[in-house]
């Protein structure tokens, strides 16, 4: 799972928590687990620009990109056999933490379920995550899964979904103490881009 977008949102942050280099990292070199992540503006530029970021109203305050290889990183994907995730995202933020990210996630043979399972491990073994609930939750046609959580006194909500025709791909939705209103919009957006 991609841990740098997962902590964002279960530890309860919207701002990103390190400056990007000037120059992206190679992201054509193997991806070997000595390399535990890669992150950058910049670093997978296809993969940035699968962001339909002109969806949404706001403008974003950070949109990057990466990779992670280690099995440490990558969690319970790791023992689904994937060896690198690469993963796309731009940061909304809003006043007092709240706001949303719009994520793509790549990797050879992800699955929706997968993804979702390291979620859930990730939020299941989170020092302050109580109270978390999932549910199966379709994005229009698309199947989708869902997940809320308090961490700390943040309610969050992270919904994942897999679009038709998209292999090896997965979409997120990750937000901190949105209304389910706010939500509901904002997934219809993000659907509305990608048809």
């Amino acid at each position: 799972m991609s841990r740098a977008l997962a902590a964002l949102v279960l530890t309860g942050s919207i701002a990103a928590a390190a400056c990007a280099p000037s120059a992206p990292p190679d992201g054509s070199l193997p991806c070997d687990p000595s390399i535990d992540v890669q992150r950058a503006a910049g670093f997978d530029l296809a993969l940035e620009a699968s962001l339909p970021l002109a969806a949404f109203a706001e403008t974003p305050s950070t949109v990057d990109s990466g990779r992670e290889c280690s099995e440490k990183r990558l969690g319970p994907l790791w023992g689904s056999g994937l060896r690198e995730l690469r993963s796309a995202g731009a940061i909304f933020e809003r006043e007092n933490l709240t706001g949303f990210s719009v994520v793509t996630y790549q990797g050879v043979g992800l699955t929706l379920d997968a993804l979702a399972y390291a979620f859930e491990r990730g939020a299941a073994t989170g020092r302050k995550t109580q109270d978390i609930r999932i549910e199966s939750a379709p994005v229009g046609t698309w199947e989708g899964s869902r997940m809320t959580l308090l961490n700390g006194d943040r309610r969050q909500v992270i919904v994942l979904f897999q679009v038709d025709g998209e292999v090896d791909q997965v979409r997120g939705l990750l937000t901190s103490d949105l209304s389910n209103e706010e939500i509901e919009s904002l997934l219809a957006r993000y659907e509305a881009a990608l048809r």
